[in-house]
């Protein structure tokens, strides 16, 4: 990933480079890809460690959450696989309420790469709830996908945003089974109690274990258009939901995806590990989520 502004970088995961572990699907869950692309193989390929820099700190208000029990598990939450023309990698995706059931939220830089000339990634798969492998609510493959004109034609990081809508499975639609969150437009960048997820691949991470960072956000100056959250998130984690009024059940509304990172001082595309980066979802999110839901 390069830098987009100083101090920025993208953070959607790199291919990756080494196998790791994949704890085999239980014969509940159904099957990895029914379009054939998705195998255990590629799922571990593209889940393994990328060998980085092990001095990344972890701040104290980024821990991994057990998944033992309802209260503290949020399976809206996922990897969202996909493929580029340079090799298979992930994002972080949310499921959000829409009127078929079956539609993730995730960073535009997460399907598309920006600006005109460019086609969109493919092979879309989500896995919610993933721990170290697949949760008991399997695997669920795209079927449409869609960023907004102003990421495809002009790479505007303001609308770093994007929907992924996805096959029912088994006769069901993935809201139903694990709930969905809400969609806010315009909220403000400075807010108390937000909960940030994500999927970072990256050292101290390895991409096999949801984290969450709970922070209260702010802004960077009166005319930015981004939100900084204190969090530690590397590569992987982009398009994880930034979610405020969550729920007990821990459903929330998300009003913003992570969208880049702050890079260390001497610059480049690595993450320093201090500080996550989103605009405020506009208005036109519920045109681009409304079209992309019914595609």
């Amino acid at each position: 990933m390069r830098t987009l502004t100083r101090g920025l970088a993208a953070i959607a995961a790199a291919a990756a480079l080494t196998a790791g572990s994949l704890v085999p699907a239980t014969a509940t869950e159904p099957v990895i890809d029914p379009k054939g692309y998705w195998s255990a193989e590629r799922l571990r390929a593209a889940a393994a460690e990328l060998p980085v820099d092990q001095g990344s700190p972890v701040p104290a208000s980024s821990r991994a959450l057990g998944w033992g029990s309802a209260t503290t598990v949020n399976h809206t939450v996922g990897r969202l696989f996909l493929r580029t023309p340079t090799g298979d990698t992930s994002c972080t995706a949310a499921v959000v309420n829409s009127a078929t059931k079956n539609l993730v939220i995730t960073a535009g830089h997460c399907v598309h790469p920006g600006g005109p000339g460019h086609a969109y990634y493919g092979n879309f798969l989500f896995a919610p709830g993933w721990n170290n492998g697949p949760s008991a609510h399997g695997y669920w493959s795209g079927t449409a996908v869609g960023a907004s004109a102003e990421w495809t034609q002009s790479k505007k990081w303001d609308h770093d945003y994007a929907f992924v809508r996805l096959a029912a499975n088994g006769g069901q639609q993935l809201a139903n089974r694990v709930g969905g969150n809400a969609v806010a437009a315009g909220a403000g960048h400075v807010q108390a109690n937000v909960q940030i997820w994500g999927y970072p691949v990256l050292a101290p991470y390895t991409g096999q274990d949801a984290y969450r960072c709970d922070v209260s956000t702010t802004r960077v100056n009166s005319y930015a258009p981004d939100a900084r959250a204190a969090c530690g998130f590397t590569h992987g984690a982009s398009g994880g939901p930034w979610l405020k009024d969550v729920q007990s059940s821990g459903l929330g509304t998300v009003w913003a995806v992570t969208s880049r990172c702050e890079s260390p001082p001497a610059g480049g595309s690595a993450c320093a590990g201090t500080a996550l980066f989103a605009a405020p979802l506009p208005a036109a999110v519920f045109a681009l989520r409304d079209a992309v839901g019914a595609a």
